[in-house]
């Protein structure tokens, strides 16, 4: 089933953005006058001609690992020199001539290098330019559609915990009636409170494990607190790891109940020392105790679990999260342009939190088309659980923004290497002699390929981790 999924997240999410990538080069030589002989999905060997359409062969070929358009003048990514242009030139003017005979339109017949330098950096950089477009239309998309809350934990005693609400639950409607945020929910519950029908029970309808059910809130059976702080996660060699676990509700530390701040701080002092969590673990109230690291340097964990607030309704005892609130267009539209904006400051800064040791060894993991599909699959998988295209546009949009900004890095073989010496040209004033310029990017193609078939073989043997929960 996993495989199947990766098949599918690479067929919906990744083709079309290697179509749009290479979508926004054929329109940019369109634009420009230059003439294209062919649009490739795949690269050769060509597994097939699709169809010919105004000089352009459109072909699928046989390695799936992206796509191409082929100006005249150049070879997949590089260019060529002039007697292999001459050649393709000569070929295209028997088409024309055909064309002229059947007294159809005739397309122009200009090469890359008959372009300016201007109109180059336009050609190499649409393909990026025509991703970052795509993904922004995409988030303004996701900025309208709307996800039904999720509970992230019931309080212990409470009516909630009674009638079995459990973490994970998405809440989809209140004694029948249809909600979208936790304030409709609260709403719903305050109707009914004021209703005739206050003395009857409340009734949730939730999605279960892909299932849709009936919970009924049951009676308190004793007090519950109005607030707690939930384990999200563990760290592996820590003081925690091995005594509590994700999802675990913290009720108090040493007696009190604090909040994730003043508990990081809490632990922090009392290094070396035993410090009492009393914590709610599915039906069970349990007494944990650990001894948090001396000394410790900033930015380091005493403890090693991670924090999150929760408030629980004084009514129900439910923690509620709201996952996605639909906005309207214009709204939407502000959103999108900010949600692309941080996204490519996020991939701008990579290289940077990378040097510094910011990110993880798992986070800096680079991947290939099959970890990518891999981690589509998860999305896929996620959002058929939700019922909602969400998880999955949100992902689409991130990894357009990844292909383009990926193929603007300076690097021989791709739009980035090419762009540089379109630019070095620029300032010499004169071309470098494309045969030296070709056999610099077939090297870099060359190295791309060689790390493209390392990152595979580690995607296979060591798959993504689960990461959507």
């Amino acid at each position: 089933m996993d495989f199947l999924l990766a098949v599918l997240s690479f067929v919906i999410v990744l083709t079309p953005l290697i179509l749009i990538h290479e979508w926004g080069h054929f329109i940019a030589c369109r634009l420009t006058g230059v003439t294209v002989l062919e649009f490739g999905l795949g690269f050769p060997p060509r597994a097939a001609k699709l169809f010919e359409r105004n000089g352009t062969e459109f072909t699928l070929n046989w390695l799936p690992l992206g796509g191409f358009v082929r100006p005249l003048g150049e070879d997949f990514v590089r260019p060529v020199g002039e007697e292999a242009t001459e050649r393709d030139r000569q070929a295209y003017r028997k088409y024309q001539e055909e064309l002229a005979a059947l007294s159809k339109k005739v397309p122009k017949l200009k090469s890359v290098a008959e372009a300016t330098p201007l109109q180059r950096l336009f050609f190499l950089a649409a393909g990026s330019g025509m991703n970052v477009v795509a993904a922004l239309v995409l988030l303004i998309l996701a900025a309208t559609i709307s996800l039904p809350p999720v509970v992230l934990a019931a309080a212990p005693n409470s009516p909630a915990a009674v009638g079995g609400v459990q973490m994970g639950d998405v809440i989809t409607a209140v004694n029948g009636v249809s909600v979208s945020s936790a304030a409709q929910i609260a709403a719903q519950i305050e109707a009914h409170r004021n209703s005739d029908r206050r003395d009857q029970p409340i009734t949730l309808t939730v999605q279960r494990d892909g299932q849709s059910l009936e919970v009924t809130l049951g009676e308190q059976t004793g007090r519950f607190p109005n607030q707690a702080v939930l384990i999200t996660n563990i760290m592996r060699g820590t003081p925690a790891d091995g005594i509590f676990l994700p999802d675990d509700i913290i009720l108090s530390v040493d007696g009190r109940v604090r909040t994730p701040q003043s508990i990081v701080e809490y632990v922090r002092q009392r290094g070396g020392e035993t410090v009492t969590f009393v914590v709610q673990r599915g039906n069970e109230r349990l007494t944990l105790e650990v001894v948090p690291r001396r000394d410790v340097a900033p930015g380091e964990p005493a403890v090693g679990i991670g924090l999150r607030a929760l408030e629980f309704d004084l009514l129900t005892g439910l923690a509620l999260e709201d996952r996605a609130d639909g906005k309207p267009l214009p709204e939407a539209v502000v959103a999108g342009f900010e949600r692309t904006g941080f996204i490519l400051g996020q991939l701008i800064r990579f290289p940077v939190d990378l040097i510094r040791g910011a990110l993880t060894l798992e986070e800096a993991r680079p991947v290939s088309v099959v970890g990518i599909s891999q981690l589509g699959g998860q999305v896929v998988s996620a959002s058929v659980e939700d019922r909602s295209p969400l998880r999955l546009i949100n992902f689409a949009a991130l990894i357009s923004l990844a292909l383009g900004f990926t193929n603007l890095l300076p690097i021989p073989g791709l739009d980035g290497g090419r762009i540089l010496f379109v630019l070095i040209e620029m300032v010499r004033r004169k071309p470098i002699a494309p045969e030296r310029e070709g056999f610099i990017h077939m090297l870099g193609l060359m190295f791309i390929l060689g790390l493209f078939l390392l990152l595979v073989f580690n995607d296979i043997v060591n798959p993504i981790g689960q990461v959507i929960r």
